[in-house]
């Protein structure tokens, strides 16, 4: 049952990525709603500095949450396909990712850290 949640999170989750547009008038012009603002040099900088602080985190990790982390958050992938891949049960893989993340918060947290952009 939660994993039939979890999917379906995930499938909205991946829905709210990839902007829709519905107008029932004609007179709608998309344009008027795309920001023509780029971002500023200081926002990118930012931005390097927040990725370059995460990346040096998660290489803190264990080997394992680390390898359910990169499979979860970088290849997309489902938890069942992650127990597949590591030989272990769905409720393994899940346990690692969720240490992953508490470690990931308390390494912010012991160096005063803010991953913010």
């Amino acid at each position: 049952m939660r994993i039939a949640h979890n999917l379906v999170i995930d499938h909205f989750r991946k829905e709210n990525r990839i902007p829709t547009v519905e107008s029932s008038s004609e007179d709608y012009n998309y344009i008027d709603n795309v920001p023509i603002t780029d971002a500023s040099v200081e926002q990118g900088m930012i931005v390097d500095q927040v990725h370059s602080d995460l990346h040096r985190m998660i290489a803190f990790l264990p080997d394992e949450q680390r390898e359910v982390l990169r499979m979860r958050i970088f290849d997309d992938m489902s938890f069942k396909d992650i127990a597949d891949i590591t030989n272990v049960s769905i409720n393994t893989a899940l346990g690692r990712m969720r240490y992953a993340l508490i470690n990931l918060r308390k390494m912010m947290v012991a160096n005063n850290m803010t991953l913010t952009y």
